[in-house]
């Protein structure tokens, strides 16, 4: 017998790729940065940042912790 996690009784409101990727980018304080949010079989959704080369690898990061702590909340509407 299993007992029941805060995650199976918290249900997580769906937002749309708009949504989602709006939220991250406003936590991303960076400038000159786009991100795309995509279905991902495994994750649920992951986001993909388009910047310049230099601050590519910096923002991707930084977008994937914020995409950690929003898939606890959010999960993409179908």
């Amino acid at each position: 017998m299993r007992l029941a996690t805060e995650q199976d009784t918290v249900e997580k409101k769906a937002k749309t790729d708009a949504e989602l990727e709006e939220m991250i980018l406003q936590r991303l304080l960076i400038g000159g940065v786009f991100v795309s949010v995509r279905r991902d079989p495994i994750l649920g959704w992951r986001p993909t940042v388009i910047t310049a080369p230099k601050h590519a690898r910096n923002a991707q990061e930084l977008a994937d912790k914020i995409a950690s702590e929003l898939r606890k909340k959010f999960k993409l509407k179908e």
